[in-house]
């Protein structure tokens, strides 16, 4: 579920076309598992924030072969 909902903020991110949105994107991430560390009485796993910014990583690399691919087919 957190790989998914990585991904999913890649493609968002992606989809903004400002490096900017996607730093802080990436930022948002890592501050939505410190806020969650400070409240949480058990903490959280460090795993569960890497899985999350693969995810993140993966969505944008999903991102940029899509856009490759469609311009390749619009130029064939």
């Amino acid at each position: 579920m957190v790989f998914i909902l990585g991904i999913s903020l890649g493609i968002t991110a992606l989809l903004l076309r400002s490096a900017v949105a996607i730093a802080g994107v990436g930022l948002l991430i890592v501050a939505a598992f410190i806020a969650a560390a400070f409240v949480s009485q058990t903490g959280f796993h460090l795993l569960s924030l890497l899985i999350a910014l693969a995810g993140y990583n993966a969505g944008m690399a999903g991102g940029f072969a899509a856009t490759l691919v469609i311009q390749q087919m619009r130029t064939a």
